[in-house]
């Protein structure tokens, strides 16, 4: 009987693949257009073009950094 160590190891002797994650879209609150991820943080920034012809500059913080 061999010994797993770790669960990649486990899944490997199983056949699973690791799950691949895919970053969904968010949208603006305000005008509901798609806000930019600012690398490194969990800082996202709405820059689409409001109704008076500036800039949204909504901010959303999210619990978990990327």
């Amino acid at each position: 009987m061999k010994i797993m160590h770790t669960f990649l190891e486990l899944g490997k002797a199983y056949g699973l693949t690791p799950k691949k994650s895919r970053e969904k879209d968010f949208h603006c609150r305000k005008c509901g257009g798609v806000m930019r991820h600012i690398p490194q943080t969990n800082v996202f920034l709405c820059e689409n073009k409001n109704e008076e012809g500036g800039v949204c500059g909504h901010r959303v913080f999210t619990a978990k950094a990327f």
